[in-house]
């Protein structure tokens, strides 16, 4: 059963990545229908892991449960009548979350590197789509938005729109493009190079490097130059005079010098900077003021949000997009667009603030144990994952599926990064455990039951995660 629900990660994981291109070019008149296409696979890995034995134990789930039945009572005593919308809001915001810990259960850091390497060659193909989507005219068919929607992409600068990938929109390559940059730097951080993994390095660096100027986006720029900014800091810790430091540059100068030959690279160059140049004039000149203040506005203006929210909010899933079509027949933002002011207006102020605390505090968890992970075996995955999940976790819209997705994986893999034993490990441990245990029972008679050993590995992994 554990293996069943690995693979069916693995298949949350792709549809994550590729439900985008179902609803924009594939399958665009069932569009609606495929933005919970991941669920029926949640449902099946909650359900495996119940088969095997995984149950997980941690008071983040019994809180959620609480806020998430108390949800549902707000909605109604709101007088918000619309059970598909409560339901739906029921999902954005709860049920997803409990994969964080499951995947920390049945996945080992083996597992996360296979997922890091699939994130490397994605990157790859992701920017080459991309750079066709940059290329081609804003009403091509390769720009759909979903449902075939004719010109439904974000405008970027220069006559190009923000090319979105694979994905629906911008928005899933501002969170999936931090996570490339965390595996591609951690690849190089490794002491044990495969013969195989850098050409893939090369190729995926470049990919990543393009990407940026080329998403129009500062979102996914800043995103992504944050990963690196986090991993410069670990070296000093690892130790910045090391052969992976020296890599590092090898490779970093190496890209340089391909993106100068790379006549793409200076085009979106140009249309980012012209991007940046309108974001600046529409701020009296002041680009960088504009981005501190955006980000300042997330964490401050839920607090005017409070004093014109009702007792019991106006319903969970009113705020989401999904909610904003079933109750008004066009999609938008009828509470407010950030993430912290749509939750106390769903909600209502007490238990719209005791869900943002639930994730302030789930954020301040896996930061910890990324922390820990450094301090003790200088392993940098961890704080990179969370380096590029912490944002998405935090802030940004869960009533949005693709952010909702990442939000969950970024923190069940960095739970999973620190289990360093393999199934082999695992099975090898199991069969020294049973060995001991019936040398026991022949040496000694007064022991009714032996308690079973712990390796090295198992006992840091529980200590890291509070166990």
């Amino acid at each position: 059963m554990i293996r069943c629900a690995k693979w069916a990660i693995w298949l949350y994981i792709i549809l994550l990545i590729f439900e985008g291109s179902l609803r924009k070019w594939i399958m665009p008149g069932l569009s609606q229908p495929l933005l919970i296409v991941r669920d029926p696979v949640l449902l099946l890995i909650y359900g495996l892991a119940l088969m095997g034995g995984i149950v997980p134990r941690t008071r983040f789930l019994l809180f959620l449960a609480a806020i998430a039945l108390a949800s549902f009572c707000f909605a109604f005593l709101a007088g918000q009548n619309n059970l598909w919308v409560t339901l739906y809001g029921i999902r954005s915001n709860y049920l997803h979350v409990p994969l964080i810990w499951v995947m920390a259960e049945v996945m080992n850091r083996e597992d996360v590197e296979k997922v890091g390497v699939f994130f490397l060659i994605i990157a790859i193909a992701m920017t080459i789509l991309m750079i066709m989507q940059f290329k081609a005219p804003i009403a091509s068919w390769i720009n759909r938005g979903v449902g075939d929607e004719e010109g439904g992409q974000i405008y970027g600068a220069g006559g190009h729109i923000r090319p979105p990938g694979f994905f629906t929109f911008i928005t899933g390559p501002m969170v999936f493009f931090p996570f490339a940059a965390a595996f591609f730097l951690n690849a190089i951080n490794r002491k044990e190079q495969k013969w195989w993994r850098m050409p893939v390095l090369i190729i995926s660096g470049l990919a990543i490097a393009i990407a940026l100027p080329i998403s129009i986006s500062r979102g996914v720029m800043i995103g992504t130059l944050f990963v690196l900014a986090v991993y410069l800091i670990g070296l000093f810790k690892v130790g910045i005079f090391n052969l992976s430091f020296l890599r590092f540059g090898a490779l970093g100068l190496l890209l340089l010098v391909a993106l100068s030959f790379f006549p793409i690279f200076k085009e979106a160059r140009e249309a980012f900077m012209d991007r940046w140049d309108t974001a600046a004039a529409e701020s009296e000149g002041d680009a960088v003021g504009s981005l501190v203040s955006r980000v300042t506005l997330a964490f401050t203006q839920p607090i005017d949000t409070i004093e014109r929210t009702p007792t019991f909010g106006y319903g969970v899933g009113v705020g989401t997009n999904v909610g904003a079509r079933l109750l008004a027949g066009s999609t938008g933002f009828l509470l407010a667009e950030d993430e912290w002011g749509r939750v106390i207006m769903e909600l209502g102020p007490m238990l719209g603030l005791s869900f943002i605390l639930f994730r302030i505090c789930l954020t301040c968890y896996l930061g910890v144990i990324a922390f820990r992970a450094l301090r003790d075996d200088d392993d940098l995955l961890p704080l990179l994952i969370f380096s590029a999940a912490a944002w998405v976790i935090l802030m940004t819209q869960w009533g949005q599926a693709t952010q909702l997705g990442f939000a969950v994986i970024g923190g069940g893999l960095l739970l999973a990064s620190v289990n360093r034993e393999t199934e082999d490990d695992e099975e090898e441990n199991s069969d020294d455990s049973d060995d001991e245990t019936d040398d026991d029972e022949d040496d000694s008679d007064e022991e009714d039951e032996p308690s079973p050993r712990i390796s090295e590995h198992e006992a840091r992994r529980r200590r890291m995660r509070g166990l």
